[in-house]
């Protein structure tokens, strides 16, 4: 076997815990924002349990909706202004509920034929749970950190 020369690879720095980046403390709406999302994504997990598809894909989006619209109540926004933003996300996230756990059934069912039954009654609203929450944390980091805010104070219009 050949031998690698040793002293041309460069190490791999390691970080001290005092040079990692370190997490930012919500206010306190976004404390209030992060109870509405929990409360939303124990909601959603068991709108996951719904056995017909098309009827989990509008509950979702439905409650996406209502979630974004809750978050946009807390921090003072009105629906109006970013009402394009909410729906197209409520009606992905609604979409990609159903695919993304048919995807993930077929490679279950791939490698293990007897997790099926069981891995579909969990998967759904694990999934659907899931979704939500990423979706609000999305939502409430733009919320937090005045993003949306910003754009109302410029007077820049978002669609023209």
């Amino acid at each position: 076997m050949a031998e690698t020369d040793k002293s041309d690879a460069e190490e791999i720095p390691l970080l001290k815990p005092n040079q990692l980046p370190r997490r930012k403390k919500l206010s306190t709406k976004g404390l209030k924002a992060q109870r509405v999302i929990n409360k939303y994504t124990v909601i959603a997990s068991g709108i996951g349990f719904i056995p017909v598809p098309i009827a989990g894909q509008v509950a979702v989006g439905g409650l996406l909706v209502k979630l974004l619209k809750d978050l946009c109540q807390i921090y003072g926004l009105s629906f109006s202004d970013h009402q394009i933003k909410i729906i197209v996300t409520a009606i992905l996230g609604g979409a990609h509920y159903d695919w993304i756990s048919d995807y993930l059934m077929k490679y279950i069912k791939g490698y293990t034929p007897v997790l099926n039954s069981a891995g579909s009654l969990l998967l759904r609203p694990a999934i659907s749970g899931l979704l939500v929450y990423y979706i609000g944390k999305l939502f409430l980091g733009h919320l937090e950190s005045g993003a949306w805010l910003r754009v109302k104070e410029k007077g820049l219009r978002q669609f023209a």
